[in-house]
């Protein structure tokens, strides 16, 4: 029986893409925070932005470094 695939490869395939929610959440979270204060002077909207994302992925990323590796 052979196999296409070491395990070590598609661990480390599966270890880089569950970093992609947390990412992809934070640069959602920043995308609307900039988005939904339009009255709002541009540089506290990029401040805002920068906040926002740092917090969703930090939280995100923190709750994925903090699981096992195979259980996700």
């Amino acid at each position: 029986m052979t196999m296409n695939s070491t395990p070590g490869q598609s661990q480390g395939r599966s270890q880089w893409r569950r970093w992609i929610i947390p990412l992809g959440g934070g640069m959602l979270a920043g995308v609307l925070a900039a988005v939904g204060t339009p009255h709002v002077a541009w540089y506290l909207r990029a401040a805002l932005a920068v906040i926002a994302f740092m917090v969703v992925a930090g939280l995100s990323a923190s709750y994925l470094w903090s699981s096992d590796a195979d259980q996700g």
